[in-house]
């Protein structure tokens, strides 16, 4: 406890800092920044923040938040007032003060950058986030595409599937890839598809621990719903940090945090986003 004094946190739970997680994302083509919450943690339990101004407002205020990328402590950003054009009343404006280049680590098609925030210091060790090789990327690419293959797509389809996100990440000590490829509806006759891919490396090769591919039945994707990787951070001090992966829909978006617990991994937390 007397360290939890000293570094100015709560303790509550063993592991857990009391705290709220929030997601950093910059347009790097626009210049954009935005901070919106994703998960408030109490004496050891994840709950639904209050998706509104006046959740931000007392957990944000003046204060300026200690910036993470993969659990390392990369600088700092303060909320800057409700995004004008959000549908989301808890997303804010928000200013970067980075102690590191923020770095091409990340695939992303919308040529996004995230980052992890937080009301209180979380005490990761640092580990720097490492780029992602063409070689992974395309590995990534190649077994979500197979996860699509499983749901009778056929080769034509499959080619039109897109790589939209991607990363190289490191659990437990070793490193891991993610990443999402999708197909969209056509609007005529052809309804989209997606598959989210989690591979570690074992001694036969990269192999999947986690996947989800869903066909939609919908064109005009009212029953879309997909899941991409954002960051990791160690929340609970167990050593191996927790994926944070938005869960998108139709103009509706909401968070999940996947734990690895013996090899295997599952979804612990549902909640926060918004929509139109």
């Amino acid at each position: 406890m007397a360290l939890c004094s000293l570094l100015l946190v709560t303790c509550s739970a063993p592991g857990y800092v009391d705290t709220v997680l929030f997601l950093v994302t910059q347009d790097r083509e626009h210049g954009g920044v935005t901070i919106e919450p994703v998960v408030k943690i109490e004496k050891g339990h994840f709950y639904e923040p209050a998706g509104d101004t006046k959740f931000m407002e007392r957990h944000t205020g003046e204060r300026v938040l200690p910036l993470y990328r993969q659990g390392q402590l990369v600088g700092r950003v303060q909320a800057a007032g409700a995004a004008e054009y959000s549908c989301y009343p808890a997303q804010y404006n928000a200013r970067l003060q980075l102690s590191v280049p923020a770095g091409p680590e990340t695939f992303s098609a919308q040529g996004l950058t995230y980052w992890l925030a937080s009301t209180a210091l979380l005490l990761d060790a640092p580990r720097p986030a490492a780029a992602l090789t063409a070689q992974e990327r395309a590995l990534v690419e190649r077994t979500a595409r197979e996860r699509l293959g499983q749901l009778g797509l056929t080769p034509s389809y499959l080619q039109a599937a897109q790589l939209t996100d991607a990363a190289r990440i490191t659990v437990a000590g070793k490193p891991a890839l993610v990443g999402t490829v999708s197909a969209l509806a056509d609007s005529v006759g052809r309804a989209g598809a997606t598959a989210f891919v989690l591979l570690e490396p074992t001694a036969a090769g990269w192999q999947v621990v986690y996947a989800e591919q869903k066909r939609f039945s919908d064109i005009y994707g009212q029953d879309f719903i997909g899941q991409v990787f954002r960051d990791t951070i160690d929340l609970d001090r167990d050593g191996t940090p927790e994926l944070i992966v938005e869960q998108t829909g139709n103009e509706v978006y909401r968070y999940q945090i996947l734990k690895r617990r013996e090899g295997t991994w599952e979804v612990i937390y549902t909640g926060g986003g918004g929509g139109c």
